[in-house]
């Protein structure tokens, strides 16, 4: 059996060559969900959704399988919630804060009309249900550009909660997966969120 750091390496290699899963083929998603569940099958962390210390921080999407496109539009990115401004997505991370249940996706952009950055980010908490599942509520989201930010509140009709299972945990690396087999790898920045939407 390979190394983790290896098949890790090999994922991160994966998700650069196929921009975070926007131009992944059908034999590079192939390999990439042999490789992931190869990992899975060596998990060093028996009780993820409850690992305090290695779920914080701020976490870079290294790839997924969600049907990612790199143009797009913020009603899109956000479940609905959001305009449909027309962007293009830069990177997209995920901040964890297991002391406050604090659980953000944040995707920076580039307006389509104008190439104006900005970031938007579905604020959100979340609470372990078992030993690997947790449920995920988005609670608000917000759109910060040149110009003033704007928030906007989450319909629990319009967006319930999610559950999602963690199947892979370390100090580096984090894997994701949702409903239908959707597959999310992580890679960790910084061992603390920046938490910077909630204070604008």
């Amino acid at each position: 059996m390979r190394h983790a750091s290896q098949i890790k390496r090999d994922l991160a290699i994966l998700g650069a060559e196929t921009e975070v899963g926007f131009r992944a083929d059908s034999s590079a998603a192939e390999r990439i969900r042999a490789l992931a569940a190869e990992l899975e099958a060596i998990n060093p962390t028996p009780e993820p959704a409850s690992a305090a210390a290695l779920l914080r921080g701020r976490w870079r999407l290294l790839y997924s399988n969600i049907d990612l496109l790199r143009k797009t539009t913020l009603g899109q990115l956000s479940f609905n919630i959001l305009p449909d401004t027309g962007v293009r997505v830069a990177e997209l991370f995920n901040e964890v804060d297991p002391a406050s249940g604090l659980w953000d996706n944040v995707i920076t952009f580039d307006a389509l009309d104008s190439g104006e950055p900005g970031t938007a980010v579905i604020m959100g908490s979340y609470a372990a249900v078992d030993d690997a599942e947790i449920d995920i509520r988005f609670t608000g989201s917000l759109v910060v550009t040149a110009t003033a930010p704007v928030r906007l509140p989450i319909n629990r009709e319009q967006l319930p909660d999610m559950r999602i299972s963690i199947t892979y945990l370390d100090e580096s690396f984090r894997m994701i997966r949702g409903n239908h087999g959707i597959l999310y790898i992580f890679e960790r920045l910084d061992a603390a969120p920046l938490r910077w939407s909630r204070d604008i």
